[in-house]
């Protein structure tokens, strides 16, 4: 087996083409995707490049690339979970190579720290980890193959059954939008990051997101409205194998009417009618988050995990420390 590292300018338009069906016939994630990570690169100053492994000159495994310049230092991750990026690391063909092997290839150069976010192990065999450094997270996932109401009565509980009904009988609306929609929402999301002291990403990186997948349906926007005053939204994005639900806000001061819960039934139905395979909560952090992860966890309980890996040489912590002593002086 042969890795290269390219960086994306090196990567021409057929390569590309090949790289993305590779990902589509492997069970990637749009956080893979060459042009979701141009974007991601374009908003935020990354320097991109994808890992390629090549067994018996056929693609075999990718993996996208962000590098960050700090001083003489460079910060790597795949992908950057600081960017609203929740998944990344090696899409692969598992009957040509495992995981280990891959993960045993990456070695950072002597200035580089590598922090690896790995794909989302619904089918993948999670014991391919135990014998590397790794720390473990989970996300919550729907298998879309059933009908509506299966989906409904077998996945979805009661709780947030009775809140989806509340939100009907209160006179909640739930309108779809595309690119549009984010202008809207937006002002949800600033309130929302103030309150936690988060930092909002830049507009156009959201925009540039929705602009591109929204023409090809893999984006939507969802807002709920009462009185048609907007409290709350969500944005999806994914594939033909998995939808996320991407980002969520609402307004500060609403009553809750069961609006998110409609708003993720919504976005539920819109997933398996786009012909998903599955609906990913997008990550459940029951220590951090719990009252989040309790209202995830009310769609679904099939929890899939996902791991993080950081590698760091001796040499990257020499650096480090040399650097921190200069900028004291």
């Amino acid at each position: 087996m042969r890795i290269f590292r390219k960086d994306i300018l090196e990567i021409d338009d057929n390569q590309r083409k090949n790289i993305n069906q590779f990902i589509e016939e492997n069970n990637g994630l749009i956080f893979h995707e060459t042009k979701f990570n141009e974007i991601v690169s374009e908003s935020f100053d990354t320097s991109l490049s994808f890992l390629l492994a090549y067994k018996n000159n056929k693609l075999a495994g990718i993996c996208p690339m962000h590098t960050i310049k700090n001083g003489i230092l460079n910060l790597t991750y795949s992908n950057p979970a600081i960017f609203e990026v929740p998944y990344g690391g090696w899409v692969f063909d598992n009957e040509q190579i495992s995981i280990q092997h891959l993960l045993n290839q990456i070695n950072p150069s002597f200035n580089e720290h590598l922090t690896y976010w790995s794909n989302i192990q619904i089918k993948g065999n999670s014991n391919e980890y135990y014998n590397l450094a790794f720390s473990s997270h989970q996300t919550a996932v729907i298998d879309l193959s059933p009908d509506e109401d299966t989906i409904w009565e077998g996945v979805i509980n009661s709780k947030r059954r009775n809140m989806i009904r509340k939100a009907l009988k209160s006179g909640v609306k739930i309108r779809s939008y595309g690119a549009e929609g984010f202008e809207s929402y937006y002002p949800l999301m600033t309130a929302m990051h103030d309150k936690a002291s988060l930092k909002t990403k830049p507009v156009t990186y959201y925009e540039n997101v929705l602009q591109n997948y929204f023409a090809k349906k893999q984006a939507i926007i969802f807002l709920s409205e009462i009185n048609r005053e907007v409290i709350s939204g969500v944005i999806l994005i994914g594939n033909k194998y998995i939808v996320h639900y991407w980002q969520g806000a609402s307004k500060r001061d609403a009553p809750n009417l069961g609006q998110n819960e409609l708003l993720q039934w919504e976005a539920i139905k819109w997933a398996k009618h786009n012909g998903s395979k599955y609906y990913d909560l997008c990550v459940v952090e029951k220590e951090r988050l719990p009252n989040i992860a309790i209202f995830k966890l009310g769609f679904s309980k099939d929890i899939v995990p996902f791991y993080h890996i950081s590698k760091k040489p001796l040499s990257f912590r020499i650096l480090s420390k040399l650097q921190r002593c200069f900028l004291r002086r």
